[in-house]
């Protein structure tokens, strides 16, 4: 069986995962920061962008949660993205119980940045 070779990384960042997108390019996503203020998913946001990222996805809230949950602490973090029913209400993980759930946007919450890139 062939062997995913792992991208390396800077110095303090933290390799999750790899997956196959849907133009078969292998996709890695390394953790960049944590931020354990907590704030606005908007500012969130812009802190991971300052950052060199991007906040996490449901996906890689779940590899955390399930791999690396000595990353983060028992509490709520925002994820990048949306739910269906409501335009002001984001998804984020608790990462505490495990569970991923919707909360208005402008709740205060913690955040995970991370980098995708495909090589």
């Amino acid at each position: 069986m062939q062997q995913l070779q792992l991208p390396p990384v800077a110095e303090g960042q933290i390799y999750l995962h790899g997956r196959i997108n849907k133009h078969g390019d292998v996709e890695h996503t390394v953790l960049i920061a944590v931020n354990d203020k907590r704030l606005p998913r908007d500012l969130q946001r812009d802190w991971a962008k300052s950052v060199g990222g991007v906040l996490y996805n449901r996906i890689d809230a779940l590899v955390i949660y399930n791999e690396h949950r000595d990353l983060v602490k028992p509490e709520a973090y925002w994820t990048d993205d949306d739910v269906d029913w409501d335009p002001a209400y984001a998804w984020y993980q608790n990462c505490y119980y495990g569970g991923q759930y919707g909360n208005h946007e402008s709740a205060e919450l913690r955040g995970v940045a991370v980098s995708r890139f495909t090589i």
